[in-house]
């Protein structure tokens, strides 16, 4: 938690994680629905991909559980007390069924506005430091650990997107070898991983955004700011949860 927000710098940008507003993640884009192992002729592995699937929908869950959880107590920090509450009934909400992808995208949606509400604040003027010193090191720690888990969702997701779009059409070619069940779940996996894809980054260009202040805040003020170590260990055991 001692380290200096340089150092802390540093080792994201060399660790390739580009993540928590010190350096953002490139926006990928989805690749072309051509080729992969899927159109050699393999049979489609539908288990698999859906096992993927289901991996990249837990991850997001949990990187915005984790995400609504850090603003939060930003907002509780500055006294916008009905704008926390309104956050933690989306979150409460989405808690109820983490199965649930459409609860994830409305906790998401959530995310996004309140990012952007939190870049037009005064920090100086609304944060309460005696709050700030209470709530802004584990906010910290979590928009960061949430930013992680956010960049891990994107790359799976890039990485899923051509492998379902080939084995789909081979699914869909073939109902009686794989079922219509098949061409169902491989299509839910396929939209997804483009929702990933094509919200994700800019979810995080905007947590980014406005949490550049919050260091800068934090570092006025004379709050300890989580290290890159912390970050990584608060996300790794988020993953076990």
């Amino acid at each position: 938690m001692k380290r200096t927000i340089g150092v802390v710098i540093m080792t994201v940008l060399m660790a390739g994680t580009q993540a928590f507003g010190w350096g953002l993640p490139s926006v990928p884009s989805i690749p072309g629905f051509g080729g992969g192992a899927a159109e050699s002729g393999e049979k489609v592995d539908v288990a698999a991909l859906s096992s993927r699937d289901a991996a990249i929908k837990m991850r997001l869950y949990k990187a915005s559980v984790t995400l609504a959880s850090g603003l939060i107590e930003v907002e509780k920090a500055c006294g916008r007390a009905a704008e926390a509450a309104k956050l933690e009934a989306t979150l409460e909400e989405a808690k109820k069924n983490p199965a649930d992808t459409e609860g994830t995208k409305k906790l998401c949606t959530d995310i996004n506005n309140a990012s952007d509400a939190m870049k037009e604040v005064d920090l100086n003027s609304s944060m309460s430091k005696s709050e700030a010193r209470l709530r802004l090191g584990k906010a910290l720690l979590l928009l960061g650990a949430g930013s992680l888990l956010d960049v891990q969702a994107v790359n799976d997701a890039r990485n899923l997107v051509s492998d379902i779009a080939s084995g789909l059409r081979r699914v869909q070619a073939s109902p009686m070898t794989y079922g219509l069940a098949a061409a169902k779940d491989l299509g839910s996996g396929l939209s997804t991983a483009k929702f990933v894809i094509e919200t994700v980054p800019s979810q995080l260009s905007t947590i980014g955004s406005f949490t550049s202040g919050l260091v800068k805040y934090a570092r006025t003020n004379k709050i300890d700011i989580p290290s890159q170590a912390d970050l990584e260990k608060q996300s790794k055991d988020i993953e076990k949860e």
